[in-house]
């Protein structure tokens, strides 16, 4: 399952990646947990706008819980078990 922005509502204590306004042009993102949700919608084309904990502002771009995230830190390395063995 992939996110697609602004179609899940965030809460505080989620962990999220943002996007700051200074920032949109390059897509560089933050990582941090959410404080306070600012954006009242359910839904937001762009994304909700968020503060996390470390005071930043930004629009939510990519939930660090979902797949997506989780795939990024699977091992790549293949490592054989007992069963395995001949």
């Amino acid at each position: 399952m992939t996110y697609e922005v602004g179609s899940r509502y965030p809460k505080p204590g989620d962990k999220v990646k943002i996007v700051e306004k200074k920032n949109y042009s390059s897509g560089q993102l933050t990582e941090g947990v959410v404080r306070d949700v600012l954006t009242s919608k359910k839904f937001h084309p762009r994304g909700h706008k968020v503060r996390l904990k470390s005071g930043v502002i930004g629009r939510v771009q990519k939930f660090s819980d979902t797949e997506e995230a989780v795939e990024e830190k699977k091992p790549t390395q293949y490592i054989p078990d007992e069963n395995d063995l001949v």
